[in-house]
C-alpha cells in the first residue's frame, strides 16, 4: 500500500458476509486476506437477512455509517459489490451518498442476470439509473469477458472497466474419494441452476451408474424438485441437503466423484472456482463466466444450458471414465492456483486500489 493513502479511509459495501451466496463468500474471502488489513478497509452492510423493518434499518445504519467514517479522515475509495434488483436499488442510493462525501466509487458486478434485469425489467427512465450509476464509478470490475464486452457496449462512456475473476479460497483437505459414486450440486435450487434440467438428465446416468448418489446442496423450491424427482424415479438417488455451510461443503467438494452445475445464467460461480480448488471434476453450461474458469475437455466438460442428452453424456463420461477424471481434476486444480487463486488474484485488487487511490 502506498503510504500517502495510509490515512486515507476505504470502504467495502455489501451484503452481510457471514450470510449466504457468493457475493458474501467473495467479500469474506477478500477480507480475510492481508490486503483488507494494509488498505484498512471497513466494511459496511448494506444487506442482511432479515424482516421488511430489519432491512430498513441496516440501509439507514449503512448511510450512517459511512457518514461516520467520512468524519474519522480523508475519503479513499468505497468498493462497492453490485448486482440486480434489490441490490441495484440499494447500491445505486450508497454510491450516490459515497460519492457526495468524496469517495472514490470501485462498482463491483456480481450479478448473473444483471443483463436481463437491465434489458427486460427496468423501465427507461430505470435504465438512465443504471447508467448513471455506471457512469459514476471511477472504476467498474467485471467477472469475466462476457461481462466486460456487455458493460462496455451498453455503458460505452464508463470511465474505467476491468476484469478480476472472483477469488478462491485455500483448501487443505485431501481429495478422499466416497465409496458410492457422488455427484454434488450446490447453489440455490431453481430454473436458472438447471436444477430441472439435472434431474431430468439423472435416470439416463443412473441405468449406467446404479448406485449413484446425488447430493442437492442448497436452499430453493426444496418441495418442487422432489416431487420431480419422485416423478422420475431417482428420489432414493437423490439428498436434498439444504444450505451447506462452509465446513461440510469443503468435505462435500473433497469426496464426491464430480461437481455439477447445469445453469442458464451465471456471473463467475464461486461454486466452480471451489471445486477446482478442491480437484473435483467439472460439469457445467456454457454461460456466463464460466467457459473464462473452464476449457471444454481440459478443466472440466461443458454443455450447452438445457441439453439433457449433453448433461447425462458428460456425467457419464467423468463417472465411468476415470482417466479423464483424474485429468479434468489435476488440470483444474493446476488452472485454479495459477489463475483463481488468493494468491493469482489479491496482487490484481491491490494494483487496482493503488490505481483508483492515485487517480
Amino acid at each position: 500500500m502506498n503510504s500517502n493513502n495510509s490515512k486515507k479511509i476505504n470502504l467495502m459495501i455489501g451484503t452481510d458476509p457471514k450470510g449466504q451466496g457468493g457475493i458474501a463468500a467473495v467479500e469474506q474471502t477478500m477480507l480475510e486476506q492481508p490486503l483488507a488489513k494494509n488498505w484498512q478497509i471497513q466494511f459496511v452492510a448494506s444487506h442482511k437477512s432479515a424482516t421488511k423493518i430489519g432491512l430498513l434499518l441496516i440501509f439507514l445504519a449503512a448511510f450512517f455509517r459511512i457518514f461516520a467514517l467520512r468524519l474519522t479522515g480523508v475519503p479513499g475509495f468505497a468498493h462497492i459489490h453490485l448486482a440486480s434488483r434489490g441490490s441495484f436499488s440499494r447500491k445505486a442510493l450508497l454510491a450516490k451518498w459515497a460519492s457526495f462525501l468524496g469517495f472514490r466509487i470501485l462498482l463491483h458486478l456480481h450479478g448473473a442476470q444483471f443483463d436481463q434485469f437491465y434489458e427486460s425489467e427496468c423501465s427507461p427512465v430505470k435504465q438512465q439509473k443504471v447508467a448513471k450509476l455506471f457512469y459514476l464509478a471511477d472504476l467498474v470490475v467485471v467477472l469475466g469477458d462476457k461481462w466486460f464486452h456487455w458493460v462496455s457496449h451498453t455503458f460505452p462512456a464508463v470511465k474505467k472497466l476491468k476484469i478480476v475473476y472472483n477469488p478462491g479460497p485455500s483448501v487443505t483437505l485431501p481429495r478422499q474419494l466416497n465409496s458410492t459414486p457422488t455427484l454434488l450440486f450446490l447453489g440455490r435450487l431453481g430454473e436458472r441452476k438447471g436444477v430441472h434440467d439435472l434431474i431430468e438428465a439423472l435416470p439416463e446416468v443412473i441405468k449406467l451408474v446404479p448406485d449413484l448418489k446425488i447430493i442437492l446442496g442448497g436452499d430453493g423450491d426444496l418441495d418442487r424438485f422432489r416431487l420431480q424427482a419422485e416423478s422420475a424415479g431417482i428420489l432414493s438417488h437423490v439428498e436434498f441437503a439444504g444450505w451447506i455451510g462452509s465446513e461440510r461443503k469443503f468435505q462435500l467438494l473433497s469426496s464426491s466423484t464430480a461437481f455439477v452445475l447445469p445453469s442458464y445464467n451465471e456471473g463467475f460461480p464461486v461454486g466452480i472456482i471451489e471445486a477446482m480448488a478442491c480437484g473435483i471434476p467439472i460439469v457445467a453450461t456454457t454461460v456466463g463466466g464460466i467457459p473464462d474458469a473452464i476449457t471444454h475437455g481440459q478443466e472440466g466438460l461443458l454443455v450447452p444450458a438445457g441439453d439433457i442428452s449433453a448433461l447425462s453424456q458428460a456425467l457419464i463420461s467423468v463417472l465411468i471414465n476415470q482417466t479423464l477424471a483424474q485429468q479434468l481434476s489435476s488440470q483444474a486444480k493446476h488452472k485454479y492456483e495459477q489463475n483463481f487463486s488468493c494468491d493469482a488474484i489479491m496482487p490484481l485488487w491491490d494494483q487496482l486500489y493503488m490505481e483508483i487511490s492515485n487517480g
